[in-house]
């Protein structure tokens, strides 16, 4: 029987690393895609500098990740870095994909493409929102052009929560300190995902006749709010100390208003529909297995 390989564009990132190991856990040769050389275990590695032709030669599916961090002032210098990762990166690679032998495309996507909707419950089916962020997501979706033979999942991810990076990794030496607190009022929606059930949730989509957007949140969504409440609950610190939508739109600029600000109530209709099980389905317990580990 042939062996069953999938190449991991960001392979080497904070998400890329556990994934990688996840899958090759599932029986999967894996390829990581690098800009230099890496030597990482059973991974094995190619070069890529994220344009142009990728080689993907033996490969059945590509897992892509890419994309420059967009939790930082919005400057013009950036928003071409967050264009180029995104939408130009995913367009190379589907040329490449379509004069090759893939069979699945899981390209990254984020929750943003719904835009600030307050209350309104968004699964797959939403309409795409309004502003910048929106607007960067569709065309980075949108950016995907591979043969109808190929099928294809956009993950569309919220704020990731794990240990040693990302969000959490910024967060946790605030309230640490009982120095943390919501973010303006409090009342925007925070979809969110441990990190393992993330990983999970990609291998999930990879396995299983999935195709078109899925919601990587968990199922118990909160406001940022209740988020912060949760924190100070599990971590036994005060949480007194909010920052002002005034004083994060200065310091942050768009980012503020659109990625810390803005509400989106986002459900994971499509995982919940196709069997798919949490394992952190709860804000506090999600925040209890990362602070005790």
């Amino acid at each position: 029987m042939k062996e069953k390989c999938v190449g991991v564009i960001g392979a080497s990132g904070w998400l890329g690393h556990p994934l990688c190991q996840a899958l090759v856990g599932h029986g999967w040769r894996v390829i990581g895609f690098s800009r230099s050389a890496q030597e990482d275990g059973p991974v094995q590695w190619r070069v890529w500098s994220g344009e142009g032709s990728i080689d993907l030669s033996g490969l059945d599916a590509v897992i892509n990740l890419a994309g420059e961090s967009i939790d930082q002032r919005w400057t013009k210098t950036r928003k071409l870095a967050f264009r180029k990762s995104r939408v130009d990166l995913s367009g190379e690679l589907s040329q490449s994909i379509a004069q090759s032998e893939v069979k699945v495309l899981l390209n990254a996507s984020a929750i943003g493409i719904y835009g600030d909707r307050g209350d309104e419950e968004l699964p797959e089916e939403a309409p795409v929102g309004e502003g910048y962020l929106a607007g960067l997501c569709r065309d980075w979706e949108a950016a995907v052009e591979v043969p109808d033979k190929v099928r294809v999942v956009f993950l569309r991810t919220g704020v990731v929560l794990g240990n040693g990076g990302g969000a959490w990794g910024r967060m946790k030496p605030i309230f640490n300190l009982g120095i943390g607190g919501r973010l303006g009022k409090g009342g925007q929606w925070m979809p969110w995902i441990h990190l393992r059930d993330e990983v999970r949730a990609i291998v999930h989509c990879l396995e299983n006749d999935l195709a078109g957007p899925v919601n990587l949140v968990a199922p118990g969504v909160v406001t940022n709010r209740e988020f912060t409440r949760a924190v100070g609950r599990v971590m036994k610190r005060p949480t007194i100390f909010p920052a002002p939508a005034f004083a994060l739109k200065l310091l942050l600029g768009d980012f503020a208003e659109e990625g810390l600000l803005a509400s989106t109530r986002v459900v994971p209709r499509v995982l919940e529909e196709t069997g798919f099980s949490f394992r952190h389905p709860t804000i506090e317990g999600a925040l209890a297995d990362l602070v005790d580990s």
